[in-house]
């Protein structure tokens, strides 16, 4: 099968995502990504949800803290941030989240830090 020309192929934005929850608390990587799935389907509903794709493509987390990155088709962005911002727990444990910023490339939003997504 054949690669799909630059020009066709779908294109994406990166959300980076600053996780803080209590301390000793565990989360996974699939419970994430089906909360992800949940608040964007309950704010968005299911076209909306489509439209924007959200994916989990990084994940870290431990001891209270952690990390992601989630994937959003191009326009959509604002609508991920909303649908994300939708987010206050994951099974059962309580979790706070922060957008450090939106990235047309992966590497450029693992890279982002706070101070980088204030410029």
């Amino acid at each position: 099968m054949k690669h799909l020309p630059k020009h066709i192929r779908p294109r994406w934005r990166y959300l980076a995502l600053t996780l803080e929850s209590q301390s000793g608390v565990a989360i996974e990587r699939r419970s994430f990504q089906r909360e992800v799935w949940y608040a964007g389907q309950n704010l968005l509903g299911d076209p909306g949800s489509a439209d924007a794709d959200l994916r989990v493509v990084r994940f870290t987390f431990s001891d209270g803290a952690g990390e992601a990155i989630v994937r959003a088709r191009h326009g959509e962005s604002e609508r991920a941030r909303a649908a994300l911002a939708c987010i206050d727990e994951v099974d059962g444990a309580p979790l706070g989240l922060c957008v450090r910023g939106v990235s047309g490339t992966i590497r450029a939003a693992s890279r982002m830090t706070p101070e980088r997504a204030l410029e």
